[in-house]
């Protein structure tokens, strides 16, 4: 599924990160207790503006978001100089662990802690 994410012109960019497999589980895990702590940003918009706020520490985008959306958030993370992670989660299920009652493709973490827990996660 890892190839169908993410195209060769992103695979370039450094800060581009895949979750390892079987890391699901703790990945929403920890996103459902920065949600609770309010710790994180949901949705594209605002993603993109604590992206370029600066606040955004890690950013994660569902394998299912649209190919504007991802091209969106990954271009704004390269200018910015922030981290964006890819997951194979879907947003319906990104959205219900955050508690949300819609779906939910792009979250920012804002905390410094929640972000070094999730980063260590991903494959660099």
């Amino acid at each position: 599924m890892s190839d169908n994410i993410n195209n060769t012109s992103d695979k370039q960019y450094e800060g581009l990160y895949e979750l390892r497999g079987g890391n699901e589980a703790k990945l929403l895990s920890l996103l459902g207790l920065a949600a609770k702590a309010r710790r994180l940003v949901a949705g594209a918009d605002l993603v993109r503006d604590s992206i370029r706020c600066g606040k955004a520490i890690v950013t994660i985008v569902s394998g299912d978001a649209s190919s504007n959306t991802r091209k969106r958030i990954i271009d704004a993370c390269k200018y910015y100089s922030s981290n964006v992670c890819i997951v194979p989660i879907a947003a319906s299920e990104l959205g219900k662990r955050i508690g949300k009652t819609s779906d939910v493709a792009v979250i920012a973490v804002t905390d410094i802690n929640f972000a070094n827990g999730i980063r260590k996660l991903f494959d660099e």
